[in-house]
């Protein structure tokens, strides 16, 4: 079996084999989809993949027909439900990718140390792209289907509904503690869809915390016993009166942490639902592709070409897949 380029003993002695051009993209192309899968990213925990889209633009609904039946007396139509028009929210797939060119001279003169880093930045960079573009929406706060902003107060059950007071998703003036999270999961149990008699039965999965909270997080949720206190809740951060069973760790949180949230606060931490409202559209996954050896590129400028591409989005469709505390 041919051993890789970078291990002949010259990139320059293999390039004047037949077969140098193809062992060099077969090379170029692990080299990027390894870094890719080995980048060290956290927003696949926090997204929804639905299935691949076929097109361009794809329609979700933000809640669907969740509303409770109603009850029909002997003689009576049964009552029609349909999703109104204006919870079907778009996404619509972005294209990203770039070209990796590779000179004849980085080749002559064995370069090899700079071939290698191409793809392998190249592929990293296309992970943390995916990685920047979730942590940014949720930093961004952006205005939702229901003309709130994601993380607010009283949101409707739907587009053009009225106020509902439990369907917050924000908490404020509190700190990472078991008093704090205990009132968040709370919150989440209560919120409703439709009507104010539509109980979802959302359920917490994961604390989201910037780097500086990682360990707080990780304490109120595997620990077996924590510190009680009062003046601010049973479990609240007071004075100590005493150790108690750590009853959080029976959720089973998990926690997801990112130096991507530092940027706006060292504070503010989230809670991730069940609830399957941030979505990443994939349209096409990272495809590697070369150009023609005998390209007029190639005879013109000396140099090997190859392009990177990538197509998909990612959305709030929902506001109950995430709280936020601050």
């Amino acid at each position: 079996m041919s051993k890789p380029i970078w291990e002949c003993r010259s990139i320059k002695e293999a390039a004047m084999r037949p077969e140098f051009y193809r062992f060099l993209s077969v090379g170029l192309r692990d080299l990027l989809f390894n870094a890719y899968k080995m980048a060290n990213v956290t927003y696949p925990s926090l997204v929804t993949f639905p299935p691949d889209s076929d097109k361009n633009k794809e329609g979700y609904p933000s809640l669907g027909a969740t509303s409770l039946p109603e009850q029909v007396l002997e003689g009576q139509p049964f009552p029609e439900k349909s999703l109104p028009d204006d919870d079907m929210v778009e996404v619509t797939n972005h294209k990203f990718g770039e070209i990796i060119a590779i000179s004849d001279e980085l080749i002559e003169d064995d370069q090899t140390r700079m071939i290698m880093r191409l793809p392998t930045d190249l592929g990293n960079a296309h992970a943390k792209q995916e990685d920047k573009t979730v942590y940014s929406i949720i930093n961004g706060n952006a205005t939702g289907y229901d003309s709130q902003a994601w993380f607010g107060l009283n949101h409707p059950g739907f587009t053009g509904g009225a106020a509902i007071s439990v369907n917050d998703n924000l908490y404020t003036n509190v700190t990472l503690s078991a008093n704090a999270v205990a009132t968040v999961l709370g919150m989440i149990a209560g919120w409703t869809g439709h009507a104010s008699d539509d109980i979802l039965d959302v359920t917490a999965t994961d604390l989201v915390v910037p780097e500086n909270l990682r360990y707080t997080a990780r304490l109120l949720t595997e620990s077996d016993a924590l510190g009680l206190a009062y003046a601010a809740g049973n479990l609240g951060p007071a004075a100590s009166i005493g150790i108690g069973k750590n009853v959080l760790k029976e959720k089973n949180l998990g926690v997801v942490s990112s130096p991507r949230l530092d940027r706006t606060s060292t504070t503010d931490w989230y809670v991730k639902t069940d609830f399957p409202g941030f979505l990443f559209q994939w349209r096409k996954r990272l495809v590697w592709m070369e150009e023609n050896e005998n390209s007029g590129v190639r005879f013109e400028r000396g140099v090997r070409r190859w392009r990177t591409e990538t197509r998909w989005r990612a959305k709030v469709v929902n506001w109950r897949c995430m709280f936020k505390v601050s």
